[in-house]
C-alpha cells in the first residue's frame, strides 16, 4: 500500500470525521445563542444515532458489511476470532477435521507474528485468515482516529500477509464488532470487505457451554455466519460444541460457504 493511497484514505476519513462531528459544532452555536431547547433536541437526536452506528456491530448505517450469506444456498459459514493462540488453535484445527468443516479465522497481527507457524497451519488445512487487528484494542477501537485506526488494521495486513503471501486476508472483522465512520473508508482502501455475523453465543464474556451451544443451536440456519472466539477459558469445548451442531446441521460449511469477492 503506497503512501499515496493511505494520504488519500486518510483524507477522506478525516473528511467524514469532520461531517460526523458537525452536529456537536451546531449544538454549541445553539447553546451560544441561548437556543438551549434546540441544542439539547440536537444532541439528543444525534447522539443515539451515532452510538448506534458505532456500538452496534451488524449496524450498516456508516458503510456496507456482510452480515449473511445467503439463505438460500445451504451454507453457514464459521467464523473463529482472537486466535492464533498456542494451546487452542492446534486444538481446533483437530475438531474442524474431524467434523470436516473449513473456517474463517479472524486473526489478531501481535499474536500472528508470534506464532507464524500456526498461522501457516491454518491455511495448510485449508482454511481462510481475515483481519482482527493488529492490537485488539477491543475498548477503544470505536474511538480511534483516523490515523491510528489505519495503522492498526494495515500493519494486522501487512503481518498476515507476510506469514502467508499467497493466501492475504480478504476480510476485515473489527474488535467485539465495533466500528465508527471511518472503519469503512480505511477497510476498503486495505482492500478488505467488512464481515460481521449473524449468530452468536457470547463465549467471549460466558462460560456456560450448554447455554452458549443451545443459543447458537436455536439462530441457527441457511446462510448464518457464527461466532466463536479462541483465548477463553471454554474455547476448545465450544469449537468442539459448535463443530458438532454443524455437522449435525445438515448445512454446507466449507470453502465454498465463504463469499467471493465480486459478491461482496
Amino acid at each position: 500500500m503506497n503512501s499515496e493511497t493511505r494520504a488519500r484514505c486518510l483524507r477522506m476519513a478525516r473528511g467524514r470525521l469532520a461531517c460526523a462531528l458537525l452536529p456537536l459544532l451546531m449544538v454549541a452555536w445553539f447553546v451560544s445563542r441561548g437556543q438551549i431547547f434546540a441544542a439539547g433536541l440536537l444532541f439528543c437526536t444525534v447522539l443515539p444515532l451515532m452510538m448506534i452506528g458505532t456500538l452496534v456491530p451488524r449496524c450498516a448505517w456508516f458503510g456496507p458489511m456482510i452480515k449473511r450469506l445467503a439463505h438460500d444456498t445451504g451454507h453457514a459459514l464459521l467464523t473463529i476470532d482472537d486466535g492464533p493462540h498456542p494451546e487452542h488453535t492446534p486444538a481446533i484445527l483437530d475438531i474442524l477435521d474431524r467434523h470436516q468443516i473449513k473456517a474463517l479465522f479472524f486473526l489478531i497481527g501481535e499474536r500472528a507474528a508470534r506464532h507464524p507457524e500456526l498461522v501457516r497451519e491454518i491455511v495448510q488445512r485449508g482454511h481462510e485468515i481475515g483481519n482482527h487487528t493488529q492490537t485488539h484494542p477491543a475498548a477503544r477501537f470505536w474511538a480511534l482516529p483516523p490515523a491510528t485506526l489505519w495503522r492498526e488494521v494495515a500493519d494486522c495486513q501487512h503481518t498476515l500477509t507476510s506469514i502467508c503471501p499467497d493466501h492475504p486476508p480478504r476480510f476485515f472483522r473489527p474488535p467485539a464488532g465495533h466500528h465508527n465512520v471511518c472503519t469503512f473508508v480505511i477497510s476498503q482502501a486495505l482492500g478488505l470487505k467488512m464481515l460481521m455475523w449473524s449468530v452468536r453465543g457470547f463465549d467471549g464474556v460466558m462460560q456456560d457451554v450448554k447455554f452458549i451451544t443451545e443459543r447458537i443451536r436455536a439462530r441457527l440456519k441457511p446462510g448464518s455466519i457464527v461466532l466463536i472466539h479462541e483465548a477463553t477459558p471454554v474455547a476448545v469445548e465450544v469449537a468442539e460444541s459448535t463443530a458438532r451442531l454443524l455437522a449435525e446441521s445438515g448445512l454446507m460449511c466449507g470453502a465454498s460457504a465463504l463469499p467471493r469477492s465480486d459478491d461482496c
